[in-house]
């Protein structure tokens, strides 16, 4: 396996991506990995290695870049134990808002670009996104942003996949053309029963292709094994057995 990092070149700065492939022949189809509140640490470099070991040149882009790439531990931060205060801009909940989903889309136009004319081991043109928390609604957007690129999706235990606000992600359902993965977590205070229903009824009315798996009993955070009140194993195992499945249908199933 290869692994390095790249600077992707943005209209704000120079966002670092960590990057993960298969020795020999490319180019590979092209993953990218949006990270949760608590930005890069080992455990996502380590899912990132699962997928590049399945075929695909697998990207994770540090999307906190314009404050400096903070990343936490989420055992401190579940146990109140991360000495920072609910006000501080680099607060994990705080970085979730100053994420906008513009913001991403624009990150992720410029990484496009980057892999396709820098990255000859890339094939971005057959790319799957996925994310987890926050990261769930980037994947959704760079979906229904880029079309002609992002041809899967897969949100695991996504936040704020329905707002009030213009930019819902839910809004977005109608311009997607790639096949979709939901993870949804039973208990999820932030993932409601109506949300569900709601992605249901308007992922069939546009005739997106998609899966949703309910895991009775998860909690928001059940794909991480490294969080340990939270894991949940089979559901997990569950959601890497569909999104691989996913991946290995719509971006290798066919002529590259």
């Amino acid at each position: 396996m290869i692994e390095k990092t790249i600077e992707v070149a943005t209209s704000d700065g120079t966002m670092p991506t960590y990057v993960f492939y298969p020795e020999g022949e490319g180019p590979h189809p092209a993953v990218i990995f949006y990270f949760d509140i608590f930005g890069i640490r080992d455990e996502l470099k380590n899912m990132c290695r699962r997928f590049a070991r399945a075929g695909y040149y697998t990207v994770l882009p540090s999307l906190f870049y314009r404050m400096d790439n903070p990343s936490y531990n989420p055992e401190k931060f579940m146990s109140g134990n991360l000495n920072l205060e609910k006000t501080d801009p680099l607060h994990p909940m705080n970085l979730n808002t100053s994420t906008t989903n513009a913001l991403v889309i624009e990150d992720t136009g410029a990484l496009l670009r980057h892999l396709d004319k820098e990255e000859p081991q890339a094939n971005a043109q057959r790319v799957g996104t996925i994310g987890t928390c926050m990261g769930g609604r980037h994947a959704l957007f760079a979906a229904a942003t880029y079309p002609d690129n992002v041809l899967a999706f897969a949100s695991i235990h996504g936040g704020k996949l329905v707002t009030d606000a213009s930019d819902s992600p839910h809004l977005a359902i109608p311009k997607l053309k790639a096949e979709g993965y939901f993870g949804w977590a039973d208990q999820d205070a932030g993932a409601t029963e109506e949300h569900l229903q709601l992605y249901k009824t308007e992922l069939t009315r546009c005739d997106v292709p998609h899966r949703i798996d309910f895991m009775p009993g998860a909690l928001h955070g059940y794909f991480f094994p490294q969080r340990l009140t939270h894991y949940n194993e089979d559901a997990a195992e569950k959601s890497w057995n569909a999104v691989l499945d996913l991946f290995a249908r719509t971006l290798k199933n066919c002529a590259q």
